[in-house]
């Protein structure tokens, strides 16, 4: 059954239909969503892709660090869902990847899986078709902004890694910017960092110490290192821009935002995904096109060189983007989504709840949840290696959202189509992005989620959104096990674990409604009470293990004589009783006792044991009445077993 949820007015999508689309689609492989430079690159590619009526598919993770850590290991492995064959083009974004073996797998894949073109983004590879940004060029405008508007000489240069394409890049802007205008570079001023806090905390130390020569500037390799050392260095109580002039590169929300805010250059990154997807465009048809807005980059001035331009504009703009993002962050720190998903006590209670909080991601229109098969399977509980690391071949679609209009569904498929129809329902062209579902590494799944036709990506938000699931997910599945072993426990707490069949306890709780269920209807009450023979007499000149072992052959014989669901029990050593309820015959009860006789039989003539299995019988059968005493009945019949032991007995002698 589906359950249908009204977001907003829209078209009725169906699981299945399927109306083919000609159009093709392109994957992305790209990581740091958050960071200002993915989102423009992303605003670029989509912009493109779907002007040129190009589906995308965006792979991506929320966290990215270079660890080995369970949680990083779950995020990671969404990549090793991409199915190559399904796309006609591939842009990869390696610099993003901060995990160089995650790098290295992917690109593993890509050769060994991949037929269609790849375009890297600043990347050089023989493989591939490379796109990028002169980053050159750029960071010898920022340095030249210091020299000509600011009359320095004595500048640092603060990079990144050695080797690193953009580090390189950025670091030769600085010497041409330095040697253009007739300036000597000193190597000691040439300090090689990590794109992170260490290399700029270490360099504001060093400065405040006296141990290396206060510069005039220093150009920083990006915001985020820029950002580091300006801070620092106010609080060694050095003055930014009084004392020492910091730049930053990259044009981030958070150099804007920093006191004091840091110059910067925006890369032209938006004009470098327009170019990916033109270059794929011409690959895939011999057509050259032009990109749909025009990007160059461009120096963006503020406090930290001393250059206070007018931000009157731009901070009218960044105070409503704040806004938005301070009004969706309200409500989902309000919404008490956490506590309602764990509070499910079933998969589908905690579906039903995710699909009412999808209100709280702002621009969503297209969302998708996958779970992997037998995801909560109490088996693989305990289990290592790919049994719950991966996803598998056959994945669960549960929640399917298009155009605002969610339904909650179950509908298995391929892990091979990634979705259902992916993208063959569609009018227009769209992009999804697809996410892991894991705990540690405990692969649970993957979302998709889409914005429509607009070119935005996810936010922070959205991530705390999905470890929302993730957890609640996770909670589901624990309450599972947990259930699961109560039940197995209370099962164990009623059954015999010699022979499997009801213990005394057992007895007492289902013989009352076989004794209900005959008091209400025509039918009879079968009891049945039986007592293995010489019992003792095995144990004490054959060992408890024989005597074990003649239990559990009578059990067999009793448990497996039975036609109407009968339930038989062990309610002592050696004492058996058994009850029904059916339109019991004499002939019908004689088959039994008959049964139970001749299975006896042929296990003492085959078992080359020295001693007879036996057991003497005795039973009731007839119609009984709510005023009967239950007890008194089983009482009755344990009465005839032992008129017949008494009976067997005298004739044995």
């Amino acid at each position: 059954m589906f359950h249908t949820f009204y977001l907003k007015k829209g078209t009725v999508h169906c699981i299945g239909e399927k109306l083919m689309s000609k159009r093709k689609r392109i994957a992305v492989i790209i990581c740091n969503i958050y960071h200002v430079c993915q989102q423009q690159i992303l605003k670029g590619l989509i912009s493109q892709a779907h002007a040129l009526d190009y589906d995308v598919a965006v792979f991506t993770m929320f966290m990215n660090f270079d660890e080995e850590s369970g949680y990083q290991y779950g995020e990671n492995h969404i990549f090793s869902l991409i199915n190559y064959d399904l796309f006609d083009a591939v842009i990869f974004v390696p610099c993003s990847i901060e995990k160089h073996t995650l790098k290295e797998s992917i690109e593993k894949d890509l050769a060994e899986k991949c037929k269609a073109p790849i375009i890297a983004l600043e990347y050089e590879h023989s493989n591939y078709h490379t796109v990028s940004v002169d980053d050159t060029a750029a960071f010898e405008q920022v340095v030249s902004h210091l020299i000509e508007e600011h009359q320095l000489t004595e500048i640092l240069c603060l990079t990144g890694f050695q080797g690193n394409l953009q580090a390189e890049a950025r670091l030769q802007g600085y010497r041409n910017a330095m040697e253009s205008h007739g300036l000597s570079v000193r190597e000691d001023y040439v300090i090689y960092g990590d794109f992170w806090i260490q290399a700029a905390s270490n360099l504001a130390e060093r400065l405040a110490k006296g141990a290396l020569e206060m510069p005039e500037a220093v150009v920083c390799v990006s915001d985020f290192v820029a950002i580091t050392l300006c801070n620092r260095l106010i609080e060694l109580g050095i003055r930014v821009p009084e004392d020492i002039i910091i730049t930053g590169f990259d044009a981030s929300k958070d150099a804007a935002d920093n006191v004091p805010s840091i110059t910067t250059y925006s890369r032209p990154l938006s004009d470098m995904g327009m170019r990916a997807i033109l270059k794929a465009h011409q690959l895939l048809t011999g057509e050259k096109c032009q990109p749909v807005t025009i990007d160059k980059g461009l120096l963006v001035l503020a406090e930290s060189c001393g250059c206070r331009e007018d931000f009157t504009l731009k901070f009218a703009k960044r105070q409503q983007e704040l806004n938005t993002v301070t009004n969706y962050e309200e409500l989902f720190r309000t919404s008490h989504m956490a506590e309602s998903l764990n509070s499910s006590t079933t998969l589908n209670q905690c579906l039903f709840k995710i699909v009412n909080n999808m209100y709280l991601i702002y621009g969503i229109q297209d969302f998708h949840l996958c779970l992997c098969d037998q995801w909560d399977d109490y088996e693989k509980n305990e289990a290592t290696g790919d049994e719950y690391k991966d996803y598998t071949d056959t994945m669960n679609l549960r929640i399917t959202c298009v155009d605002c209009e969610a339904k909650m569904v179950d509908q298995s498929f391929k892990r091979s189509e990634l979705l259902p129809g992916l993208f063959e329902n569609s009018e227009i062209p769209r992009t999804l992005y697809f996410t892991p579902l894991h705990f540690n590494e405990r692969c649970l799944g993957y979302t998709a989620i889409g914005y429509g036709d607009r070119a935005i990506a996810f936010d922070e938000l959205y991530h705390s959104w999905i470890r929302n699931i993730n957890n609640a997910l996770e909670f589901v599945r624990i309450r599972n096990i947990f259930n699961s072993m109560h039940q197995r426990l209370y099962m164990a707490s009623i059954r015999d674990t010699l022979t499997g069949i009801y213990n005394r306890k057992g007895f007492r709780k289902y013989s009352t409604e076989f004794f209900y269920k005959a008091a209400e209807t025509d039918k009879k009450l079968l009891i049945m009470a039986a007592d293995l023979d010489s019992l003792k007499i095995i144990n004490d000149n054959y060992g408890h293990l024989e005597g074990d072992n003649a239990i559990s052959v009578f059990a067999n014989a009793l448990n497996t004589c039975f036609a109407n669901d009968e339930i038989c029990a062990r309610t002592g050593g050696d004492e058996f009783v058994a009850i029904g309820c059916a339109d019991y015959t004499d002939e019908q009860i004689e088959q039994y006792l008959t049964y139970i006789h001749q299975y006896l039989e042929r296990y003492n003539s085959s078992s080359d044991k020295p001693y007879q299995v036996e057991a003497s019988i005795g039973w009731l059968c007839r119609n009984v009445t709510k005023d009967d005493d239950l007890q008194k009945l089983i009482e009755e019949a344990d009465g005839y077993m032992y008129a017949n032991k008494i009976a067997r007995k005298k004739n044995r002698k």
